[in-house]
């Protein structure tokens, strides 16, 4: 969004800015060229802002520079580094960089802070289901009297506390493992300690089924990890028949430890949880050997919203373009990613720069900043937040409120370092190739600004989906972020496996978000990098001087303010662009979700040692999958059914339903066989209860396919697997666990079938011999195996109007557009229905989709 933001300049006319002022080498006077800058191994001549600048074209010109020539900024342990010919402090990554008697802290080595430090702890999760002799890691986050993050090299001490629980350590996290016996109240458990100061951690021990049909279930919210009480639990078998529950009815119902134990199961059973503030889950086809399930419900996302609100401080007083983004961290797992969540809604924002630039109500989202000079063009952000833990229990179980961290990507830019060349012949005509050339090297200029620990509130919509004045929402959390805390000093370069297909045809591109794992907040972000695979012929991304085919560069900042000793990760999206000129396709990507090496960052722009992620493969895409929303069968697939192709590599499948509301239906399956299907079937939903795979009366609601790789060690070598047994059952593995153990995955949109009329649009005249114009969309339009069907044009019988097939697109196959030219036999004085519907075809019979997709609209035709 922040090079989006860029682009929204560069496609206007230049604008005249004064020159920015600078430091270096040469008289106060300044400088016309190299010449007046003395030694030119040295220092070179900024013609921009007419100042010597110290230079250099490696890391000993700027360490090891001569008397006179010295620098500031490389006069610590760290010196410096020879940055695009620029010599800039070096910072820190990790503690290992400082050695034995100082700490990595923002960037900087410095004496470690002691236990002593420590006023206050907080271990999460602060509550936790377990069942009796499983096991989970517990992690503990620390803070000074001051209320400022604190993070102690050697970590906590780690005790049992009672005897629901077994184990000890010292560090920043530690296992326990449930005792034999049952703990049916949340009881204070775990200890960490910091000296004087420590902190608990309450547990919830359930027992695991002894009886061979009885299968348990556990279901908490995924972001509190509360137990959620009331919901419905329904046994099905393997054609969706609810399988009763004797004196409980058609379904079990979770007590106030979020536990229900269901009768009559069988391997091969699925299990679903309903509960109407909650997405529903559905475990499908089970046969694991504890028949302990564990449900993480996330709660329904236009239900409430809340997060933070608030402007940028320390901007640069000079005459350039401000930009950032931000937002707050990504909690709970990061395959529920979706733009608004990250971004914020889009606000309306008045952009006017001087007298060259006047565009009025553009949309820009929340947590953009935006400014050029003096000018403040969009000062004030806002970041959404989800669910969680605060001080307040009773909102923590409402679901009211949350903590999370606010962070931002910022950099002052000048209006010459744009590529505004690159877009001078219009959007139209971009080499995106030459653009991203230009515009990747812009990110040095970045800093990254985090505040970790950002508590907020939540309230309902007063509209579904209406944020209303985000931006001065007094609900919100002021919190106001620093626009230039760490800059982003860490360049590296990704070499990159072999582009996954999607249609035939290899991903446009590769997006990289560097970021890191925060305990108890989410993912932040930290970093950014981008590739693109021009014309989408070979399986790499292009190379970008001075970078070869298939590597990507990277700027990041390293953890800091806080979030020190968290996990780094890149998450590497390759993106399909194929939806936007294929009416038949989903919006899709394939991300690897990599733990760096030793946990730390490096410099290496050039890269002479690229973080290689070659040997890994991207998932593929999730294609060719089939959900039967009719009431009958189609085919061999039953009503309520799914089948897809198996995906290999991948451990587990979700399929989420989402309808209008976006009330989600997850379902979770395990990957098939070499050569067989993914398949399930779903049950009835409980009488009361949403159909969530409808989006309204017979409409269909969109899904998307899902496809994990799962790690129980995700920054391991060679990780051994996360099963779909251990994904699903309640252990150290389950789903509320899924960002810790992701280590890549893909995704698929299904959008609903649609057809509509364009011309004309709605009913009317239209005379003899003239078009009708129609356009389809999440249908592919054709007779061939691998199309969904045609479209039927009928004129209600009216004599010279005979019925039409329309199965040639307009333009180029997948455009969606179809058109029939009426003809000088068809004519009515009286309106005549015209109906377009989307049906199923073997050459000879038309079947209508089940539920049926049509539009109809009302002609005269004048004779």
């Amino acid at each position: 969004m922040v090079a989006l933001s860029a682009l929204g300049l560069m496609a206007c006319p230049p604008v005249s800015m004064t020159p920015d002022t600078g430091t270096g080498g040469g008289s106060q006077e300044g400088c016309i060229d190299d010449s007046d800058c003395g030694d030119p191994t040295y220092f070179f001549c900024n013609t921009v802002t007419a100042e010597c600048e110290a230079s250099c074209r490696t890391n000993a010109h700027c360490n090891q520079r001569p008397a006179g020539a010295e620098l500031a900024q490389c006069a610590g342990a760290l010196g410096c580094q020879c940055d695009d010919a620029k010599c800039v402090g070096s910072l820190c990554s990790s503690d290992s960089e400082c050695g034995n008697t100082q700490v990595c802290r923002s960037g900087a080595c410095v004496t470690p802070p002691t236990a002593a430090a420590v006023s206050k702890c907080q271990i999460t999760p602060d509550l936790l289901v377990m069942r009796t002799g499983s096991t989970a890691k517990f992690y503990v986050s620390a803070w000074d009297a001051s209320n400022n993050p604190v993070v102690v090299k050697d970590g906590a001490t780690w005790t049992a506390v009672g005897t629901a629980v077994t184990g000890s350590g010292t560090g920043h996290s530690a296992s326990y493992t449930a005792g034999t016996a049952e703990v049916a109240a949340a009881t204070d458990a775990v200890q960490a300690a910091f000296g004087t100061t420590n902190c608990t951690a309450k547990v919830i021990v359930l027992g695991t089924p002894t009886v061979g049909t009885e299968l348990a279930v556990s279901v908490v919210d995924e972001l509190s990890g509360r137990p959620v009480s009331g919901a419905k639990v329904v046994l099905s078998d393997a054609t969706g028949a609810v399988i009763a529950q004797g004196g409980l009815g058609q379904f079990g119902t979770t007590n106030a430890n979020g536990y229900a134990l269901l009768t009559g199961f069988a391997a091969g059973s699925s299990v679903s949880v309903f509960h109407d503030d909650f997405s529903y889950v559905t475990v499908a086809n089970y046969s694991g050997t504890t028949r302990f399930l564990s449900f993480a419900l996330r709660r329904n996302p236009l239900d409430k919203h809340g997060g933070f609100k608030g402007t940028f401080t320390n901007v640069p007083a000079s005459s350039n373009v401000h930009a950032a983004i931000g937002g707050m961290s990504l909690a709970g797992s990061i395959t529920n990613l979706n733009i608004t969540q990250i971004l914020g809604p889009s606000v309306e924002t008045d952009i006017v720069i001087g007298s060259s630039i006047n565009q009025m109500d553009v949309p820009i989202p929340a947590g953009v900043f935006l400014g050029f000079g003096a000018q403040s063009i969009k000062s004030k952000v806002a970041g959404l937040g989800l669910n969680g833990v605060c001080a307040d229990e009773t909102k923590v179980l409402a679901g009211t409120c949350g903590t999370r961290a606010a962070w931002a990507l910022a950099g002052d830019v000048p209006l010459s370092d744009l590529p505004i060349s690159q877009v001078a012949g219009g959007l139209d005509k971009i080499d995106i190739g030459e653009l991203l050339g230009a515009v990747l090297p812009i990110f040095k200029k970045f800093n990254s600004s985090v505040q970790r620990d950002v508590q907020f509130s939540l309230k309902p919509f007063a509209a579904a989906g209406d944020f209303g004045d985000i931006l001065n929402d007094a609900t919100y959390t002021d919190q106001n972020l620093d626009f230039a805390q760490v800059p982003l000093a860490f360049s590296f370069v990704t070499k990159m496996p072999a582009l996954p297909r999607y249609k035939g045809a290899y991903t446009d591109g590769v997006a990289i978000i560097g970021g890191a794992n925060v305990i108890g907040r989410g993912v932040v972000p930290l970093g950014i990098g981008v590739g693109v695979n021009t014309g989408t012929v070979d399986d790499q991304v292009d190379a970008v001087d001075p970078l070869a085919a298939g590597q990507i560069g990277v700027r990041m900042a390293p953890t800091h303010h806080g979030l020190e000793g968290s996990q780094y990760g890149l998450l590497a999206a390759a993106i399909s662009a194929k939806a936007l000129n294929d009416a038949s396709a989903g919006i899709g990507a394939s991300a690897l979700f990599t733990r760096l090496p030793d946990n730390k960052l490096k410099f290496d722009p050039a890269g002479a040692s690229p973080i290689d992620l070659s040997a890994q493969a991207f998932p593929a895409f999730p294609e060719k999958a089939k959900f039967n929303f009719g009431n009958a069968a189609d085919g061999a697939l039953l009503s309520r059914s799914f089948a897809m192709p198996t995906l290999a590599g991948v451990d587990v499948v979700r399929v989420s339903f989402s309808d209008d509301l976006s009330t989600r239906w997850d379902v979770l399956v395990a990957p098939a066989a070499a050569g067989q299907s993914v398949r399930f079937t779903l049950p009835a939903a409980p009488v009361g209860s949403r159909d969530r795979i409808f989006a309204g009366a017979n409409v269909r609601a969109e899904y998307v396919v899902q496809a994990f790789r799962m790690a129980k060690d995700a920054s391991a070598a060679t990780p051994a697997s996360v099963t779909f047994n251990d994904y699903v059952e309640l252990g150290e593995f389950s789903s509320i666990n899924t960002t810790h153990h992701l280590t890549a995955f893909s995704f698929l949109t299904y959008a609903p079938p649609e057809v509509t009329f364009t011309s004309p649009a709605a009913s009317g005249t239209a005379a003899k011999g003239s078009k009708i114009s129609l356009e389809v969309s999440g249908f592919s339009i054709g007779t061939g195996a691998e199309n969904d069907g045609v479209v039927r044009l009928t004129f209600g019988g009216t004599p010279g109007c005979d019925d039409q097939t329309l199965s040639t697109e307009l333009e180029m196959a997948g455009s969606g557009k179809l058109e029939y030219t009426l003809p000088m036999t068809c004519s009515s004085l009286l309106p005549i229905p015209v109906k377009a519907e989307l049906v199923k075809t073997d050459g000879t019979t038309f079947t209508p989709l089940n539920p049926a997709v049509s539009r109809t609209i009302t002609l005269t035709i004048a004779p």
